[in-house]
């Protein structure tokens, strides 16, 4: 016969027993998985990698944590309550048992506390929706066995503490460990993204391998586009241009890693002759994988500024970094510099292919536009072909960057055979770009100019520009520029020097820059009275709604992402 120890012991992991820890962990675990979504989101956002997770996470600006620990100490606080007014009661009707049952009854404060946080976060809409993807689907699954796996452990741990302590010691507070669960979300996730990890690092080299060996044996042309900005616009510019003669596949909205790019590649067929892959970077090396595997033999360099100096520290390494797409091009290569960025203008010289330069400034180019007007329905403008042929263009596009951004792309087009007529035609055809200075149709006579995917100095100065092609009051919705590092106080103040002169109105969304653009903007000369602020996006179009008149014009300058607060 086993002793009355063992015995004892053996009690707590009777199929009953296993069946209430069961139970427990699956709830507590949909629970848990529910109140994530928002670290999800985040850890999508940061491109799944952990450094700039935990940048985040650490951040003193990220509420998060703290709103976790407040979580965590009310559902504390009122389990205790909740349990001492109980296990009385419990006692009376189950006798010995009672105090189980009364931590039991403790744990629905944990409940609903957590259900609280749960639908709070919800009111809360996401800038950047998340994404349903294969990868994010194999996290969840593995992030759900892992919160399940604590659950279970916790609360069979728990059990196993009051067994060794004594159950009347332990009574009160026997429980109330699972409420210090939330606070452990973001760590747990994070272990879920370090056990998946080596997979989909397979995953990745399995796509890119078959990507590479799919492009080497296509017979297309392929053409590389990187910058600091204007990628994406030139990207789009060009494949619109040279659709009028070729059939061409072009990499989707911003797709512009290695997997980004070989998610692309699978649509490639032998009906295609162009493949154009736009390559961002957000440190060195970043741009010669993508040029390693696309192998491009046409290399385009739309402009180079400041733009993500948080995480490559100088100016000079977003240079070399750019340029890595042009010292894999072969002998045959040839690159495309704008010849309106000084940066871009600097790496041309350092180029010794064959290259072309395109823009509004400079001579000796083989696009030029001159004769350009501006006004609130687009462009009108003259493109000069080596200083020869000219064709008169129009464009629905707003700002001259826009214009400069449709030389190189016609730079491209004309060497690869396109006549100006053919590339005047697909000027023509191009349509407003999403969220880069788009016009948005509207009910009222109100004039509002989608500006949210910029966030740099020259993205900033374009945009004034259109501002000032307006007539009416101004106003500008922007929360500032961002991965700057060190320059990012100095560049908002800037900023707000630069909005005191264009805006009649700025509002300020959210906290993160918000000191140094109020104090750039009061250094400005704008009135105190017309800087407004909202804690995000949705209060501030309230504040938007409160105030917008007939005829105003609105300006949505930049849009954090959700990693931002």
């Amino acid at each position: 016969m086993l002793p009355t120890s063992v015995q004892n012991f053996s009690q707590l992991f009777t199929g009953d027993q296993v069946l209430v820890y069961l139970s427990f962990s699956v709830l507590n675990t949909i629970l848990l998985f529910s109140a994530s979504m928002k670290f999800i989101l985040v850890l999508q956002q940061c491109g799944y990698r952990g450094k700039r997770y935990f940048k985040w996470l650490s951040n003193k600006d990220t509420p998060y944590m703290s709103r976790l620990m407040l979580l965590c100490m009310l559902a504390f606080l009122f389990f205790c309550v909740l349990n001492l007014c109980f296990t009385p009661v419990m006692n009376g009707i189950f006798g010995d048992n009672g105090e189980t049952v009364a931590s039991y009854v403790g744990l629905f404060s944990y409940a609903f506390f957590v259900i609280m946080y749960i639908n709070t976060e919800k009111s809360v809409n996401a800038k950047v929706p998340l994404k349903r993807t294969k990868r994010l689907v194999r996290l969840c699954i593995t992030y759900f066995i892992v919160l399940f796996a604590l659950s279970f452990g916790l609360i069979t741990l728990i059990n196993l503490l009051a067994f060794i302590i004594g159950y009347e010691a332990f009574a009160i507070l026997r429980l109330s460990l699972v409420c210090v669960m939330p606070i452990l979300i973001p760590y747990m996730l994070f272990i879920a993204y370090a056990i998946n990890e080596p997979l989909e690092n397979a995953i990745k080299k399995y796509y890119i391998r078959r990507a590479v060996h799919k492009l080497e044996n296509t017979d297309v042309l392929k053409i590389g586009i990187t910058g600091s900005y204007g990628k994406t616009s030139v990207k789009v510019i060009l494949r619109t241009i040279l659709s009028q003669k070729y059939r061409v596949l072009a990499t989707p909205e911003s797709y512009n890693t290695p997997l980004g790019i070989a998610i692309a590649v699978k649509q490639l067929d032998s009906t295609h002759d162009i493949f154009i892959a736009e390559m961002g970077a957000r440190s060195k090396g970043d741009i010669k994988e993508l040029a390693d595997m696309v192998k491009p033999q046409y290399a385009v360099l739309t402009g180079v500024n400041n733009q993500h100096l948080e995480s490559f520290r100088t100016i000079e390494n977003i240079k070399n970094t750019k340029f890595e797409l042009f010292e894999t091009l072969n002998e045959k290569g040839v690159g495309f510099f704008s010849a309106d960025n000084e940066n871009t203008v600097e790496l041309m010289a350092r180029f010794n292919g064959e290259k072309y330069s395109a823009g509004i400034n400079g001579e000796n180019l083989t696009v030029k536009a001159t004769d350009i007007k501006t006004d609130s329905n687009g462009m009108k403008f003259t493109l000069n072909f080596n200083g020869e042929k000219a064709v008169k263009c129009s464009s629905v596009l707003l700002g001259k960057h826009n214009v400069s951004n449709i030389c190189l792309a016609a730079a491209v087009a004309y060497k690869i055979g396109l006549t100006p007529k053919e590339i005047a035609s697909g000027i023509n055809r191009i349509k407003s770009i999403e969220h880069r200075l788009e016009l948005m149709p509207n009910n009222k006579k109100i004039v509002l100019i989608d500006d949210s995917y910029n966030g740099n100095e020259n993205g900033v100065e374009a945009a004034m520009e259109v501002l000032d092609s307006f007539d009416g009051r101004k106003i500008v919705l922007t929360p500032g520029l961002v991965e700057l590092g060190k320059a990012e106080n100095l560049m908002n103040m800037k900023l707000g020097k630069i909005l005191s002169s264009h805006a009649d109105i700025v509002i300020i969304i959210g906290k993160h820059n918000a000191e140094m653009l109020i104090n750039g903007l009061i250094e400005g000369g704008m009135p105190r009275e017309n800087i407004k602020f909202a804690k995000s996006l949705s209060v501030g179009n309230e504040l938007l709604n409160s105030i917008m008149q007939e005829g105003d014009v609105v300006l949505f300058e930049n849009d954090l992402p959700d990693n931002y607060n």
